[in-house]
């Protein structure tokens, strides 16, 4: 480290006005806690290491599928798209028995829906845990995302599934589609594909601020859109989760 510092001391005072003594010093010190910083940072790979067996295949009775996440023990939340009029889904998880959940409840207005199983009966794999729902704002912009999801993958001959998929992207803006439609959904660079619907969309400190949504493919005007996805808000899924229990 004190090489370092000596470097970019001898490359600051090469100059033909050079800063003060004082200047090179608080420079250095400065560049010094942004290298800390950045190596102190969570790394997203762990954040996926660290979440991923709390992530499961959803598939309702239509045939179709989704992805879906542990909420707490005896909840997974996913997205209402991905179980339709089903009353009961199959849940599949990387290396553990599939599992029967009932459609607990269900907002269509902000596509969320709520999940339940018998935690007495249900073998759960290692690792799963609960996943904490965080929260996301404007100054959250520009801030690594990762989005988990089962796109494209299949069921394996014993039943199981593999573990998710992992999207990396970014916090591209933050968007109200009113309180009549889908109200606050994270827009995001991180790249979904079908069958990641209802993934979960966490943060670097490994905490679900949305969850997979939809993507843009045209804008009202009819012209093709890349690399815009949408994902519910983390205020979303609370105020969902509240109403559906309160029915």
């Amino acid at each position: 480290m004190r090489t370092w510092a000596l470097a970019v001391a001898l490359t600051l005072l090469s100059g033909a006005c050079g800063p003060t003594d004082a200047e090179v010093d608080a420079r250095i010190d400065s560049a010094i806690q942004t290298v800390v910083a950045d190596r102190a940072a969570p790394n997203i790979s762990a954040v996926y290491r660290q979440v991923w067996p709390s992530v499961f295949y959803i598939e309702p009775e239509d045939g179709q599928h989704g992805t879906g996440w542990l909420q707490e023990p005896g909840v997974i939340i996913t997205a209402a798209h991905v179980v339709s009029d089903s009353e009961r889904v199959t849940v599949r998880q990387a290396a553990a028995p599939a599992f029967a959940a009932t459609v607990a409840g269900v907002d269509a207005r902000r596509d969320v829906a709520l999940l339940s199983y018998d935690v007495g009966e249900t073998q759960m794999g290692a690792g799963a845990a609960p996943l904490p729902l965080g929260d996301a704002d404007i100054n959250d912009i520009a801030r690594d995302l990762l989005a988990l999801g089962y796109s494209g993958s299949g069921v394996k001959s014993d039943g199981q599934v593999g573990s998710p998929k992992a999207n990396a992207g970014i916090l591209s803006q933050i968007t109200n589609f009113g309180a009549q439609s889908f109200g606050r959904n994270l827009e995001m660079d991180a790249p979904i594909d079908p069958g990641d619907s209802g993934g979960p969309v966490l943060n670097t400190a490994g905490e679900v601020v949305g969850m997979v949504r939809a993507a843009a493919r045209r804008t009202p005007g009819g012209v093709p859109v890349v690399g815009t996805f949408y994902a519910v808000h983390a205020d979303e899924i609370r105020a969902a989760l509240a109403e559906i229990r309160s029915r």
